[in-house]
């Protein structure tokens, strides 16, 4: 049985493609793929061709273009990986909407299917801690964000990060220290005056500027 896995990543653009044109507008053209991928319509008609062999997609001849129903659900498992990662970049990592659509492309293309697997396993679980928006619920694009910042959490107070709000070099520096969306840690010391505060993160100690840590932001555990 054919698989999103077994797929190169072109068949795969082009099963979204597809599917995103019929739920836009219901018909499929070979002059509406080429127009939204950029391509000819020579490589469209070529790629259909294949499809078509695959049992994913069915045309009459000269007809519009249509999702069998195991096209459709690898179409609809493609497109759900791609808005996992798009909502990811943006609503966690805070990267602009316009590159983060390009990036979620490229990594899509780019890692292996254990990695992606793997990746889309934990975007899932972020999906169902406790703490989304109801606006995000309805629209199944929840994202964790009933957090608050680490600098206000008090020794022995645990957390889970949920993304980094500093931009520039700071942000960078604070990945680089392996907070990262995701990890667990916990407050160990705060110094008199409150500055730097000491963390348990990843087996190790860290000590942070409460400028860096007002950054930081947790779901409270």
């Amino acid at each position: 049985m054919t698989d999103a896995a077994a797929l190169s990543s072109a068949m795969e653009d082009y099963l979204e493609a597809i599917l995103n044109i019929a739920e836009r507008s219901g018909i499929v053209r070979v002059t509406d793929i080429a127009s939204r991928l950029g391509i000819t319509k020579a490589s469209v008609a070529q790629a259909i061709a294949n499809l078509k062999e695959l049992g994913l997609v069915k045309q009459e001849r000269y007809g519009p273009i249509e999702l069998t129903q195991r096209g459709r659900e690898i179409a609809s498992k493609v497109q759900q990986r791609h808005l996992m990662l798009k909502r990811f970049l943006i609503e966690v990592l805070g990267v602009d909407p316009k590159i983060a659509e390009r990036d979620a492309c490229l990594i899509e293309h780019a890692v292996s299917p254990q990695t992606m697997e793997k990746l889309m396993s934990f975007l899932e679980s972020l999906q169902k801690t406790p703490g989304a928006t109801e606006e995000g619920k309805e629209q199944g694009t929840a994202m964790p964000i009933k957090a608050k910042p680490l600098s206000d959490l008090g020794i022995g107070e645990k957390g889970r990060v949920t993304r980094i709000t500093a931009k520039g070099s700071i942000g960078r520096r604070i990945l680089e220290m392996g907070v990262t969306p995701g990890s667990e840690l916990s407050i160990v010391g705060i110094a008199p005056l409150g500055d730097p505060i000491e963390v348990m993160i990843k087996g190790y100690r860290l000590s942070l500027r409460k400028e860096e840590a007002s950054y930081i932001m947790v779901e409270v555990l």
